[in-house]
């Protein structure tokens, strides 16, 4: 997906530019200001606690700092799940999402890159070595207990290489993310909220179809069918595939998390705040689009909270859940598909925004 920064004012733009009554950059403020800036800001908060622990456990490996480093880790991991959604700008010149959480890692590589000591990070070969997921090897999955994950950066013959890799992978979070913040609290803040026309390189077409790509591939693909084969006959469940597949236990967490900040974005949610703002549900509202007799925006916050009490009902170990009962996760999958049918079809149609991604993968 390529960025484009070019103003919707622009004189190769302007026959392109339309725009009905609402008012789009008291939308785009309301994103900026109260939702998109504060969620890097609690993300980078959270990865410095992390790699203040990280630090810590590096220094003195032993249980009590590798509990505090696995929980600081699933707290940032958590906070991530807000900040996908907003792959524009930066974020998207950058490939941020790829670069945090491409998964499942690629364990060869990550003990290839801690062997040699030589690699870098900000090639693209080394996508799924790195990131979330491959903490989540270095901290749960390098031994089959804490007491020989523990001797793997204590006594091990290659523990410097460890240590040297797990704070090499922790920095570069950091580091994204605080260059992330840095451009959104400089210039391009105002550069997207002055962008704020009905075009395809507009602030909000380009964010609305975020939103839809994040919720359709990053959320109902990557987090559900994927690992549950949706389309195979018959399907071979691929557990290895889920998210946090080491630490087991979170991956419904993250997909509940995942599920909650796309329905808050488009409700304009403030974050750490009940507080709602200018939004995609108030455009619509004032536009006053219906679906079955209803306001559109109600329609699809009821398929929200449709697929966010079906996620409640799923283990919180995808892995074995998964192999358990795969049709509890497939009817999850499906109720989340049916956010997307009403967000791709109504929604983006009632406010002339168009796909801007084609959906051939399929999961």
């Amino acid at each position: 997906m390529t960025c484009f920064f070019a103003s919707c004012k622009s004189d190769s733009a302007v026959e392109d530019c339309t725009n009905d009554a609402f008012d789009r950059g008291a939308l785009l403020t309301n994103w900026a200001d109260n939702i998109i800036i504060p969620s890097y800001e609690l993300y980078v908060d959270e990865l410095s606690s992390y790699k203040t622990a990280v630090a810590t456990f590096v220094a003195t490996p032993d249980i009590q700092n590798l509990e505090v480093v696995r929980t600081a880790w699933i707290t940032a991991y958590t906070v991530w799940q807000n900040v996908s959604i907003y792959e524009i700008g930066q974020a998207e010149l950058k490939n941020m999402r790829d670069y945090t959480n491409t998964f499942p890692v690629n364990t060869v590589l990550v003990e290839s890159n801690i062997s040699t000591g030589n690699y870098d990070l900000s090639l693209s070969t080394n996508l799924d070595a790195q990131g979330f997921p491959a903490v989540d090897y270095l901290l749960n999955g390098v031994g089959t207990t804490d007491a020989e994950i523990i001797a793997v950066y204590a006594t091990n013959g290659n523990a410097a290489n460890y240590k040297t890799y797990l704070s090499d992978v922790s920095e570069r979070l950091l580091s994204m993310g605080n260059e992330i913040l840095s451009d959104w609290k400089g210039s391009y803040r105002d550069i997207f909220i002055s962008n704020d026309c009905a075009s395809s390189t507009a602030s909000l077409d380009k964010l609305t179809n975020d939103m839809i790509f994040n919720i359709e591939k990053v959320t109902r693909v990557a987090k559900i069918g994927i690992p549950i084969d949706f389309f195979g006959q018959p399907p071979v469940i691929a557990p290895e595939k889920v998210e946090a597949v080491y630490k087991q236990d979170i991956s419904k967490t993250l997909l509940i998390a995942s599920i909650q900040a796309s329905q808050d974005l488009f409700n304009g949610k403030h974050v750490n705040s009940d507080t709602e703002g200018e939004s995609l549900k108030s455009y619509l509202d004032e536009l006053q689009i219906e679906a079955g007799g209803k306001l559109l925006s109600a329609v699809i916050n009821e398929r929200y909270d449709a697929a966010m009490t079906q996620a409640e009902t799923l283990d919180a170990n995808f892995y074995l859940g998964m192999q358990n009962d795969r049709e509890k996760y497939k009817v999850t999958r499906d109720k989340i598909h049916k956010i997307i049918e009403v967000l791709k079809t109504n929604m983006i149609s009632a406010l002339g925004i168009k796909a801007d991604y084609n959906d051939s993968d399929g999961d």
